[in-house]
């Protein structure tokens, strides 16, 4: 006789995502801007047809578009996709812009570009690791595909209300995009969970232990955690170049300017995430970080540290990024860890074309 799976129990939270300047369903910031107002305000061009799930009101209220049933008896991630597309439109490429606001030189990239990158990634490590979306001990399918495919797509859109708790706005954003969960509470509150606890604060400031998670949760971290690289520069970003002393003032762009792509490797007890590190090899998107002779200008920090020091620059790279992404790193790990329980080490490797050869910068051992 074949062992009845039981029912999948997501771990309990004591956080209230009903925000107190938030409406039964408006779409307003903390100032008491509403998202129309706040893209005025910014100087943000935009179209109204692009959010097809936002009434026209002066104060913006979110429309009920997905029945969670309908969505769950999709096939996989490509009808999800069609499904969540259709109904939330060209919203994705505004969150980026959003974010620029953030700061001077803007904000690390939030469109689609980002959200489709750890779908995918994500959806890879989950059917790898060959686990359900649950701690139900199941196997992957069409269902943790498609949930996959939602937390992916959805972990970020918080960012229209506030950057600092935008993984509770993207929460609560679910709970008012879609209807007909009550049927499916498991996977309801797996996708709420899941978006809810995806960021290292949020973890910190409600004591939630990663461990005590479920898969649909660390496959969404890991894959958020390792986007790293060119693609995630924001177009603020681009426009300040060095001109605006952008590599100076914001390490995180100059971290990303110089890893041209990043991907990973599963071995029999280890998992390896290579950055490119190849200073030489340009897009045409980032000649705004060089003066004209194909490399990338480097601040006189990096400069100096090899001038006088002999350091090479990998090296202070590899020191540099080690010291801004530490949480970043630490997430991904224990992520990858819950995932493949076979592997008991996790590297980052440096490859660089130029000498053509690799060298390792980190490594956590489980």
């Amino acid at each position: 006789m074949r062992k009845k799976i039981q029912d999948t129990k997501v771990p309990k939270w004591n956080i209230d995502i009903k925000s107190p300047h938030l409406g039964k369903s408006e779409m307003v910031r903390p100032d008491g801007k509403s998202l129309w107002s706040y893209l005025n305000s910014s100087g943000i061009i935009y179209d109204k047809s692009h959010f097809p799930f936002l009434s026209n009101h002066r104060v913006p209220k979110v429309k009920r578009v997905f029945d969670f049933g309908e969505y769950l008896n999709l096939s996989g991630k490509g009808e999800a996709l069609a499904y969540l597309y259709h109904g939330l439109g060209g919203a994705w490429n505004y969150v980026g812009p959003v974010l620029d606001q953030e700061l001077k030189h803007g904000f690390n990239d939030h469109t689609d570009r980002h959200t489709l990158w750890v779908t995918n990634t994500a959806t890879e490590l989950l059917t790898r690791a060959g686990k359900s979306w649950g701690n139900n001990g199941g196997k992957y399918d069409s269902k943790s595909e498609v949930l996959l495919t939602l937390v992916g797509m959805g972990h970020d859109l918080g960012n229209f209300v506030d950057r600092k708790n935008h993984s509770m706005y993207s929460a609560w954003l679910m709970t008012r995009l879609f209807y007909n969960y009550e049927s499916h509470l498991s996977e309801w509150e797996a996708v709420l969970y899941s978006i809810l606890f995806h960021e290292e604060p949020m973890l910190r400031e409600m004591g939630v232990n990663l461990s005590s998670g479920i898969p649909l949760q660390w496959a969404l971290v890991a894959a958020d955690k390792m986007h790293v690289g060119r693609e995630r520069i924001g177009d603020r970003s681009y426009k300040s170049g060095i001109a605006n002393r952008a590599l100076e003032e914001d390490v995180h762009i100059l971290l990303n300017t110089l890893i041209v792509r990043g991907s990973w490797i599963l071995a029999s007890n280890s998992f390896v995430w290579y950055l490119d590190f190849s200073v030489d090899q340009l897009e045409e998107k980032v000649k705004g970080f060089t003066k004209g002779n194909g490399k990338i200008w480097l601040p006189e920090s990096f400069y100096k540290q090899f001038s006088e020091g002999g350091k090479p620059y990998r090296e202070i790279f590899a020191e540099m990024f080690l010291s801004v992404y530490e949480a970043r790193i630490r997430l991904a790990a224990m992520s990858v860890f819950l995932l493949f329980p076979q592997v008991d080490r996790f590297q980052i490797f440096l490859t660089d074309e130029k000498i053509q050869g690799e060298m390792k910068i980190c490594e956590v051992v489980r």
